[in-house]
C-alpha cells in the first residue's frame, strides 16, 4: 500500500503510516517526521515539512494555493504553468509541528506553518498560520482555545516529545525522487485534435 501511496519528492522513515486511497507527494520536496500518521482518502501534496508524531485524519488535502497559473493570457488554467514546472515560493510550503493533529476532512493551503502541538478541528480550512498548541476551527480556521494553559506545561510536553523521538527503535530513512513517467505535460493544440478529421 505505500509504494502507491507515496510518490515523488519525499524524504520519510520506514514507520510513517499511511492509509488506504491516500496520495502524498510533492512538488519540489516534503520532508516527513517520525512516527507519522496519515488517514485514509487523504491528500497530500504540496513542499514542506511534517513534524513527529503528527496525526493526519481522514480525508484531510494539504494542498498549494498557487500550483497553476492563473494569469497566463489566452491559456486555460489546465494547461497553464504548475507549481512543479517553476522555482518554488515560500507560498508553496506547509510546516506542520510535532505532534500536530489535523482533523478529518479538514483543508489545509500551503504557505502556512503550523506550530507544534496545535490540533485542527475537524471540517477546518487553514489559511493562516497557527500557534503552537491553539486548537483552531472554521472556515477560516480560528482559534477557539488551547491545548495546555501554562508555559511550563508545553515546555514540559515538547521536551517529553523529544525524548519519546530518541527512544523510539531505529527507522530507516527513505527517499523518492521524480518519476521517471511524469515528463512534461503534452499541450493538445488544435492542430493534434481530430477537430480537422472528414471521417
Amino acid at each position: 500500500m505505500r509504494r502507491l501511496a507515496l510518490n515523488e519528492n519525499l524524504v520519510y522513515f520506514d514507520d510513517l503510516r499511511v492509509g488506504r486511497g491516500c496520495v502524498v507527494s510533492s512538488p519540489h520536496g516534503l520532508e516527513i517526521g517520525r512516527a507519522v500518521s496519515v488517514g485514509p482518502r487523504s491528500i497530500i501534496q504540496v513542499n514542506g515539512s511534517i513534524g513527529d508524531y503528527a496525526l493526519i485524519g481522514m480525508g484531510v488535502q494539504i494542498v498549494g494555493r498557487d500550483d497553476h497559473a492563473i494569469r497566463d493570457v489566452g491559456v486555460p488554467v489546465s494547461e497553464s504553468t504548475w507549481i512543479g514546472e517553476r522555482t518554488p515560493s515560500p507560498r508553496d510550503t506547509v510546516t506542520i509541528g510535532a505532534d500536530v493533529w489535523v482533523g478529518g476532512g479538514s483543508t489545509i493551503l500551503s504557505g502556512v506553518t503550523i506550530g507544534a502541538g496545535a490540533i485542527i478541528a475537524a471540517g477546518s480550512v487553514v489559511v493562516n498560520d497557527v500557534d503552537e498548541f491553539a486548537i483552531v476551527a472554521g472556515n477560516p480556521a480560528r482559534a477557539v482555545s488551547v491545548r495546555f494553559d501554562s508555559v511550563e506545561a508545553r515546555q514540559a510536553h515538547l521536551h517529553s516529545l523529544e525524548q519519546r523521538v530518541a527512544s523510539l527503535p531505529p527507522a530507516q530513512k527513505r527517499a523518492s525522487s521524480a518519476s521517471a513517467w511524469r515528463g512534461p505535460r503534452r499541450r493538445t493544440t488544435v492542430s493534434d485534435s481530430n477537430l480537422d478529421r472528414k471521417d
